[in-house]
């Protein structure tokens, strides 16, 4: 299944409904899962509460729905069978059960995730920076020892997290900013202390992340990137549930304005599987539904390595074969406030030591 959070217009305002692509491959119709399993207990069952259950195992918001489990599952295929062998169906309150995907807005399919960590294996990424002409003086990044024993991430900001519909905004303190294609993992279950095996029935499903980077700023933060990060990450389209593809063979690209930056497939080399990440994750941390990881730059998937950077107007497009696509317009940031540019301390810096 293809399942998305999106937005629709109603009388009293927009709601934000779980729904499912009801064709995966040729149909971008898009499925209400919570009303149409209502209608299919109350049309097809003895079921005496159709609409309290519904709510119960497809609850109109994708963590939700992650926490009713294989239930939740079941009754999504259930629901998707019910409305293609009735097309014509409508809600028990004469709702709307299938959408035109132009009737709607898509949101990202976890709008708020439980937890974001972004991880790096590929061992291509941040291989080709020392050759981009418009950094000179960049020094070349070789992986360490330990890269190749255990996968780095950063913990990301859940409240930044956009939609695939949503415009990427250029922050007035970077000069250079850099978008990163990534393979998106969710997870479905509560678990800790995994391990791989287990971790591969722990993966509820996978989308497509763009990591936005400041490429500039790192002197201003020490402690990991937060300035540089944390102010625009684009998932969608949909959340794809694993019986669908293979991850590890997808083909990719990156392009700006139409014109392809980056043509790849996530087979490129890399250090780690994704249950390897969610098993890594889990040590000694409990993992819950809803929490989001990201396997970082799928290989030279960034300006820093493709050496195409994106400028304010443009439009960059990133699809990964069986994921979706998003394209995403570039915009000058808001900057009401300018923090960033310096605050007042309440301490002195220490005095220059006088040349030698």
């Amino acid at each position: 299944m293809r399942l998305v959070t999106f937005r629709v217009a109603t009388p009293v305002g927009p709601a934000v409904r779980l729904g499912a692509l009801l064709d995966n491959r040729t149909d971008h119709r898009i499925v209400d899962l919570t009303a149409g399993f209502a209608a299919y207990l109350g049309n097809e069952t003895d079921e005496p509460t159709p609409r309290e259950l519904a709510q119960l195992r497809v609850p109109p918001d994708m963590t939700g729905w992650l926490r009713a489990s294989h239930a939740g599952f079941k009754a999504a295929e259930t629901t998707l069978a019910y409305v293609r062998a009735n097309p014509a169906a409508k809600g028990l309150d004469g709702e709307t059960l299938v959408y035109a995907r132009s009737d709607v807005a898509l949101m990202a399919p976890l709008p708020r995730p439980h937890s974001f960590r972004d991880f790096s294996i590929y061992e291509e990424h941040m291989s080709r920076q020392h050759l981009d002409p418009t950094n000179p003086g960049a020094a070349k990044n070789n992986k360490k020892p330990a890269w190749y024993r255990a996968p780095p991430y950063y913990k990301g900001s859940c409240s930044s997290i956009a939609g695939p519909e949503d415009p990427i905004p250029w922050p007035y303190y970077t000069k250079r900013l850099d978008m990163e294609l990534e393979l998106g993992i969710v997870v479905g279950k509560t678990g800790r202390n995994l391990t791989v095996e287990q971790a591969k029935d722990f993966i509820a499903g996978y989308t497509i992340i763009v990591d936005s980077s400041c490429r500039d700023g790192y002197e201003r933060e020490p402690f990991g990137p937060t300035k540089r990060k944390d102010f625009h990450t684009a998932v969608g389209p949909w959340l794809v549930t694993p019986d669908e593809l293979d991850v590890e063979t997808l083909d990719c690209s990156v392009a700006i304005d139409g014109e392809v930056c980056f043509a790849g497939n996530t087979s490129a080399p890399h250090s780690f599987t994704p249950a390897q990440l969610v098993a890594y994750a889990s040590d000694n941390e409990t993992l819950y539904p809803g929490d989001l990881l990201g396997t970082g730059t799928v290989s030279l998937a960034c300006s820093m390595d493709h050496h195409h950077w994106v400028k304010v107007g443009q439009t960059m497009t990133f699809i990964v074969d069986g994921l979706g696509k998003m394209s995403l317009k570039v915009v000058q940031a808001d900057a009401p406030v300018r923090h960033v540019d310096g605050m007042e301390s309440l301490v002195a810096p220490p005095a220059a030591k006088p040349a030698a």
